[in-house]
This record gives C-alpha cells, sequence and structure tokens, in this order.
C-alpha cells in the first residue's frame, strides 16, 4: 500500500514549533532617564505576530489548511498517529504558558535578560538564537507580548486544525452509530457539561464582575452566569486575561463551581470570553488558561476578588481595587 509522505503536514508541525526570533537594536528603558537614550542588542518577533506581519498569519492559515488535506487523505491509523503528535504539541504550550506565569515579573518590574532561560523556552520550542547562559541581549515588554502573542496565533491555529479533523472522525463515528442503530444497540449519551454556581454566588460574582464589561454586555453577562443562556458572541473583559481566569480558578477551588472539571471550565471560558491587552482584544486558548486554572502556578498578582467565608459558612466574594484596563503585562 502507498502512503502519502504527509509533507504539509510535516511542513506545518515544524512551523508551529519554530520560532525565528532576531536581534535589533531596542532602547533600555530600564536605564535611567537623565542618560539620554541607550540602544543595546535585544530580541525582536514582530515578523511572526498577527498583529505586526499579515503574511505570518496567512502562512500559518495556508500551512494548516493543507495539512488538514493531508489528514484527511490519511487512513485511520496513520490519521490517529498524527492526531497524537499534535496533542503532544498542545502540551508544550501549555507548558511555556505554565512557566510564564510562573516565573513573569510582579507589576512595575523589569524582565531580567535570562527571561526565556528561566522559562526554559529553548528546551520547548525550536530556535537559532538561544544558547545555554547567553544573556547579552536584552528582554523588554514589548518583545514578551509580541512572543505570546504569536504563541497566542499557533495554538490558535493547532486548535482549529483537532477541531476539523475530530469533525471528521465525528462523520464516520455517526456513520458506525447508524449502523448501530440499525442492529438496535443503544447509544451513548454524550453530555456537555458547564460550570453551575453554588446557590447564591453567580449573583455576588456578577456584581463583581460586571464592572469589566461594557454595559450593553452585562444583562448577557448575567444571562450566562446564571442560566448559562449563550449570548452570540464572545463577551469582552476589559481588562487582564490572567485576572478572569484567576477569579474563576478561585470560585471552583473553593467549590463554589460545580457540575464541571478544570479543563470543562477553560473550555467554556475560550467559548464566550475574551480579553484587553495592551489595548488590544485577545482571545484566550487553552494553554494559556491551563498555565493558570489547571497548574499550581503562584495567585495572580492583580486578583480582581478573594473567596471569603463569613462565620456561618456561607461563602462570600470580595472586590480588590481595579488596576487600569489592559495595562498588566503579566496578561
Amino acid at each position: 500500500m502507498k502512503f502519502l509522505s504527509m509533507e504539509h503536514f510535516k511542513e506545518y508541525f515544524t512551523f508551529l514549533q519554530k520560532f525565528d526570533l532576531r536581534l535589533s537594536e531596542i532602547r533600555d528603558k530600564r536605564e535611567p532617564a537623565e542618560l539620554g537614550p541607550v540602544f543595546k542588542s535585544g530580541y525582536d518577533i514582530t515578523h511572526q505576530t498577527p498583529h505586526f506581519s499579515l503574511q505570518f498569519a496567512k502562512h500559518l492559515q495556508i500551512l494548516k489548511d493543507l495539512a488538514v488535506i493531508d489528514i484527511i487523505g490519511a487512513d485511520p491509523g496513520r490519521r490517529k498517529a498524527y492526531l497524537d503528535q499534535t496533542k503532544k504539541l498542545l502540551f508544550l504550550f501549555n507548558r511555556y504558558w505554565e512557566n510564564y506565569f510562573r516565573h513573569s515579573p510582579a507589576n512595575g518590574e523589569n524582565f531580567q535578560d535570562n527571561f526565556l532561560l528561566v522559562i526554559e523556552f529553548a528546551e520547548i520550542f525550536y530556535n537559532d538564537l538561544l544558547e545555554p547562559r547567553k544573556t547579552d541581549a536584552i528582554i523588554t515588554p514589548e518583545f514578551v507580548e509580541d512572543l505570546c502573542d504569536s504563541i497566542r496565533e499557533r495554538e490558535e491555529s493547532l486548535a482549529e486544525f483537532i477541531t476539523e479533523i475530530t469533525a471528521l472522525e465525528k462523520m464516520q463515528e455517526k456513520t458506525f452509530d447508524a449502523e448501530q442503530e440499525t442492529d438496535g444497540e443503544p447509544l451513548p449519551i454524550r453530555i456537555r457539561r458547564y460550570p453551575v454556581f453554588v446557590e447564591g454566588v453567580a449573583e455576588q460574582f456578577f456584581k463583581i464582575f460586571k464592572e469589566y464589561f461594557d454595559e450593553k454586555d452585562q444583562l448577557l453577562l448575567f444571562s450566562l452566569l446564571t442560566n448559562n443562556v449563550y449570548p452570540k458572541g464572545k463577551l469582552l473583559f476589559n481588562s487582564n486575561g490572567n485576572q478572569l481566569a484567576d477569579a474563576f480558578k478561585q470560585l471552583i477551588e473553593a467549590n463554589l463551581i460545580v457540575s464541571c472539571n478544570k479543563a470543562e471550565l477553560e473550555s467554556w471560558i475560550i467559548e464566550h470570553f475574551q480579553y484587553v491587552s495592551n489595548s488590544q482584544v485577545k482571545s484566550f486558548t487553552a494553554g494559556y488558561l491551563n498555565g493558570i486554572i489547571s497548574s499550581d502556578v503562584k495567585i495572580c498578582k492583580s486578583p480582581i476578588l478573594i473567596v471569603n467565608r463569613k462565620g456561618t459558612g456561607e461563602p462570600a466574594l470580595a472586590a480588590i481595587g481595579r488596576n487600569k484596563k489592559g495595562s498588566d503585562s503579566s496578561m
């Protein structure tokens, strides 16, 4: 039997993991202002971000579409093997985000020049510049923001790829299920689980949470939290994504959200929310949320709430002072 070469899939899979870091002269804003502008060699990846390079986003889209064609043409056994490889890559994205959130500096602090080494970037992804103990290039907040955007774009592309292939698998399962139905065999019922709040908590949460949403979205938010009524589009959280993720993490770990596990909660957030970082609207990804909600990383540096318990044991949520919209560099 002749096998397909899967060249497009291999190219796509490699592109997702390879980061073309470049060096350029960048102003070091850590230096005292009285010294005047000081320029040093620093990392740059603007050419591989969706905001600064339409070519990058288009190339990623084309590679993904061609990879889908490769997978569709593969026999079911090989298709499963390739899908298993993509799931391993999802784990690498999760590892990046977990390391990122664990080692990001507190608000107002600078990134150290060894930040990429500390988060094990060179061990997770391919690149041609990073070497062990190499810290002679400066790390700026702008570069880290661009790097996260590049990773987020790749992760979203991979999620779309998996969704498209999974849809194909389900079509084949339906054909098989139809055959089972003709044989009189009962089919398993698939239940999609979503977060349900302990009595009274959804209303308390909404009172705090609504302040981060435009007025036109607040009624939709209330319906989503209290009755799981899906809005037509994603609701925009007008602050940093880690604050939203941390709020839900606190609730589920305090057993104030029931009926779903953390992975299901993360999928629900991805489906219904976006957030703002550096004045740009951004989507949540599985790896980003997993790095906060499903990991043991330190708590959010700028939480929007804390969970208190009254003397009667009744749970209560307390709001924490709000920062300026989307200004937190820890995203």
